[in-house]
Order: structure tokens, then sequence, then C-alpha cells
């Protein structure tokens, strides 16, 4: 009696053990993060998908997105992210000159590419959207230029 109780619980772990899980398919959704969470935690968005805002500039060698304007022009690039973007990229999202302003950016971070002479705090390659910012009164901002 013992022993037919063992093979029936032998039998149902057997069992239970061999159905298979479906694993749901999770499409990961890009992370909407500020340009500092980024540049403090460069490991933590490797190779994911964000969404950022800041001050973009398109230009030789210094195509990047920077904290503030004020980052620009002074050149403060380990407050920025380099940008591998090309001009198919903005003509695609209607983006017009001026090719600076503030924008909000969606691409595919990458920590170890730093951009030109690795002057900055990553880069972000296959972009895929990119429109600009406006102030929030303005009504004729210039593209958040002054």
């Amino acid at each position: 009696m013992m022993l037919k109780k063992i093979i029936i619980l032998f039998v149902i772990v057997f069992i239970t053990s061999c159905k298979t899980e479906k694993k749901a398919i999770f499409v990961e959704k890009p992370n909407e993060v500020s340009l500092i969470t980024v540049i403090a935690n460069p490991e933590k968005f490797h190779n994911r998908t964000i969404i950022i805002s800041g001050y973009f500039t398109y230009e030789y060698e210094g195509t990047a997105i920077y904290l503030s304007k004020s980052d620009y022009e002074n050149a403060f690039r380990k407050n920025a992210i380099f940008l591998y973007i090309n001009k198919n990229v903005l003509d695609t999202n209607k983006f017009e000159e001026p090719y600076k302003g503030y924008v909000t950016i969606e691409g595919v971070f990458n920590k170890d590419l730093k951009g030109s002479y690795n002057f900055f705090s990553g880069s972000i390659q296959t972009i895929t959207n990119i429109r600009r910012m406006y102030k929030r009164d303005g009504i004729n901002d210039e593209y958040n230029m002054d």
C-alpha cells in the first residue's frame, strides 16, 4: 500500500514538472527618463530604448543632446549624449532648420560609444523620433533659440 502511494506521488510530481509553461511575449516600452538619470546610470540604460529631452545641436563632430543650452554654449560635453543621427531622420520627422533647440528624442542608448574623441557621456543610436519642445506660453518662440 505504501509503495502504491509513493508511485502515485512520483507520477503526480513527474506530470506536473513536465507541463510546459507559456511565456508571455513582452515588448519593452521605451523608458522616458531625464538626461541626468541616464548620464548618472549609463549601465542601467545600455542597449535600451529611451526617450530623453534636452538642448539639441546638429553640427560636425558635435551632434548631441545637452542638459541645457548653457552646457552647449560652454562645451560641457560630459553633460551631453552624442547622437548618431543623419539628415534623413530629421527630414522624416519633419524637423526643419535651425537644427538646434530643445527637443525630445527616442532612440537606443549606448554607454560605450561616446562620440567624437570620447568627449560625451554615451550616445544614442537608431533614433526613431525627434520633436521640438516649445515654451509653455510661447506662440512664436523661434524654436527656443533665445
